[in-house]
């Protein structure tokens, strides 16, 4: 069952100003499975600044379409996109959605950034942010999949110029691999459907020496390997890990958060 909320909702678990409509400045295909979507407008003038990690909601209505005039009180459905650039000069932000379909069907975002062309409208709130990357450390590890490359590639931008470690995403093929800018000593493993899993390929990393920083985004199942994996084999303490699941296989956005609630309880039972 979809979950939906009234935006008044919205207004207290969001930064404010929330919410704000923008429109679409651009619609484009980066890789064959990444579509970027550009929008823009006088309402991103007053955006916070954001750090690596920031995210906002898009919000959809009851079939699926983009709300282009929020009403108080009136449900709506949520998708969460990282922000993968802001200009405040310019008053625009871009985000990178994932758009292949699962047996013919995509969701109603991926739905909506195939057929978004400029001058669409939709309504956003936010920006939300994640836990940042550990302050100490002697490299950094990061893995995510192809909905995490944003965030991967914002964090390695920002990097010191000295920084080492190694950086494994998973993409659907391998022509989805892009070129990010990092420093010359973390490499990036690109690993498509077909070669491995996420987890599968992190277990074949050289462990550096070190106490690493650990960031970590992708699907919930690979989550839990992963996050098992760091916590069991490699005993990396948790003040050093930010690991997360994006989405889960089989399930709406809606029902992969009650999921990942759940998880989260149940692993600081576990550290407890």
């Amino acid at each position: 069952k979809r979950q939906l909320y009234p935006l008044s909702y919205l207004e207290k678990i969001m930064s404010k100003p929330a919410p704000r409509v923008v429109e679409v400045i651009e619609s484009f295909r980066i890789t064959p499975n990444m579509q970027r979507i550009v929008l823009g407008g006088a309402t991103l003038e007053d955006f916070p600044d954001t750090r690596p990690g920031a995210y906002v909601k898009l919000l959809f209505d009851l079939n699926g379409d983009p709300v282009v005039q929020p009403a108080k009180d009136k449900p709506v459905a949520m998708r969460t996109y990282t922000i993968n650039s802001f200009d405040r000069q310019k008053a625009q932000m871009s985000i990178d959605m994932v758009v292949h379909a699962k047996d013919g069907v995509t969701g109603p975002a991926a739905a909506w950034a195939l057929s978004a062309k400029e001058g669409d409208k939709l309504t956003i709130a936010g920006p939300g942010s994640s836990k940042a990357l550990a302050e100490n450390y002697d490299w950094v590890l990061f893995a995510g999949d192809m909905t995490a490359l944003p965030s991967i590639r914002n964090y390695l931008q920002a990097l010191p110029s000295h920084t080492k470690g190694i950086a494994v995403i998973a993409i659907e093929h391998e022509t989805d691999a892009t070129t990010l800018e990092k420093p010359e000593g973390v490499s990036i493993q690109w690993v498509s459907k077909k070669e491995a899993t996420l987890s599968d390929a992190l277990q074949r990393i050289d462990w550096q020496q070190g106490t690493p920083a650990v960031w970590v985004a992708c699907e919930f199942s690979q989550m839990r390997k992963i996050r098992s994996w760091l916590k069991d084999e490699k005993e990396v303490p948790h003040s050093q890990v930010y690991i997360s699941s994006y989405w889960r296989e089989g399930r709406s956005e809606d029902q992969h958060k009650i999921d990942k609630r759940q998880d989260v309880e149940a692993f600081a039972q576990q550290l407890a």
